[in-house]
């Protein structure tokens, strides 16, 4: 019940923070989070065409029928799966198609006006939630396996300019919410029955004695530090987008090692951008506290590439963490960059801001 109501509660914090971006239905030009983030695919991967999307939402779902099918025991006995899953669907296809034309926003590639929320995130992030549902219990590898096909099914929509980062944000909570609260409402009225023998409910805890390695995907938006004359000149850049993977790898509980990869947009005045492509590594340290809260503190340092000229890359920072389930959590972050590429302007002093899902184990 704990862990229903907590990633309910997570799930309506993220529609309300996509929701606010949504209805300012802000034009390309402006300069918003998610315009920083869309940046990013038009100045890295400004030709990526491609439909897989379109299947891989249905891979989770595919694959908790599949080990249904061949006998192997889940949560649930196929009817009370069915009906559980039928309920989790009506909600997310109610909410979503609700919202999308409410909302009426218009796609990147202004070919319709309902972008707000995704359709395909919130139904790859449900089929991953159910298969978590069924045999997470047996496995966290299910459940990572499901939430990483979710996760890539959603930043593909970005990548296709279907969707708005915050669109995929909040169909990523419809689709995790809408079975959390689907199967809550199917066992208020299955209570025991149609539970297989073998099932027993996970314990939500958290051990910060053990160590944790973990898997991050990132985003963030960059804040430029310097003269606002230097960046109407052309002279530094304005602002910025990042997206990345991250790992933590544990020397002993709490601290260890931690490494990242990221692209990166940096934003002029006039509009234009340009690519940046960022390797960093280095180590950090975590604090667990109020049982389902982490801080965390990191240290990095690394190279970086602005198009084609190499550079120098240092970072530090802080984040906290809300963990919603025993392998799962999500982190708002901030960081202080200094990036070199140059004589003339040796060091260039930003602070990323941003959030990441990760996974742990």
């Amino acid at each position: 019940m704990k862990n229903t109501v907590i990633h309910i509660i997570t799930g309506l914090i993220l529609i309300f923070c996509g929701g606010v971006k949504a209805s300012a239905q802000y034009a390309v030009e402006d300069f918003t989070f998610d315009t920083d983030i869309y940046s990013i695919r038009e100045t890295c991967i400004p030709n990526f065409d491609y439909s897989y999307d379109d299947m891989l939402q249905y891979a989770p779902a595919a694959v908790m029928v599949g080990l249904k099918a061949f006998g192997y025991e889940g949560r649930s006995s196929w009817s009370r799966m069915l009906v559980s899953d039928a309920v989790s669907l009506a909600i997310m296809t109610a909410t979503v198609n609700g919202l999308k034309y409410t909302v009426r926003r218009p796609r990147p590639d202004g070919s319709r006006n309902n972008s707000f929320p995704s359709g395909h995130t919130a139904t790859a992030f449900m089929t991953a939630t159910m298969l978590h549902k069924e045999y997470g219990w047996r496995s966290p590898w299910f459940s990572i396996g499901g939430y990483t096909a979710s996760a890539i099914t959603g930043v593909s929509r970005l990548m296709n300019k279907k969707h708005w980062m915050t669109d995929i944000m909040a169909g990523a909570a419809i689709g995790i919410g809408s079975v959390h609260l689907g199967y809550f409402l199917t066992d208020l009225m299955f209570k025991d029955k149609g539970l297989e023998a073998s099932y027993s409910e996970p314990i939500f805890g958290y051990d910060s004695s053990a160590k944790h390695y973990v898997a991050e995907l990132i985003f963030g938006h960059r804040l430029i530090i310097g003269a606002e004359g230097l960046k109407q000149m052309g002279n530094i850049p304005a602002r910025g987008g990042l997206v990345g993977i991250s790992t933590d790898i544990p020397i002993k509980p709490g601290i260890g090692l931690t490494a990242r990869a990221s692209a990166s947009s940096m934003t002029y005045a006039s509009g234009s951008a340009s690519p940046m492509y960022s390797t960093l590594a280095g180590g950090f340290w975590n604090f667990n506290f109020a049982r389902i809260l982490e801080f965390q503190a990191h240290i990095m340092a690394g190279c970086a590439w602005l198009e084609t000229n190499p550079g120098i890359d240092l970072a530090a920072g802080i984040g906290l963490s809300l963990i919603t389930d025993n392998n799962f959590k999500v982190k708002a972050f901030a960081d202080f960059e200094s990036l070199s590429f140059d004589k003339v302007h040796p060091w260039l002093n930003t602070v990323v801001v941003g959030w990441s899902s990760a996974w742990f184990w």
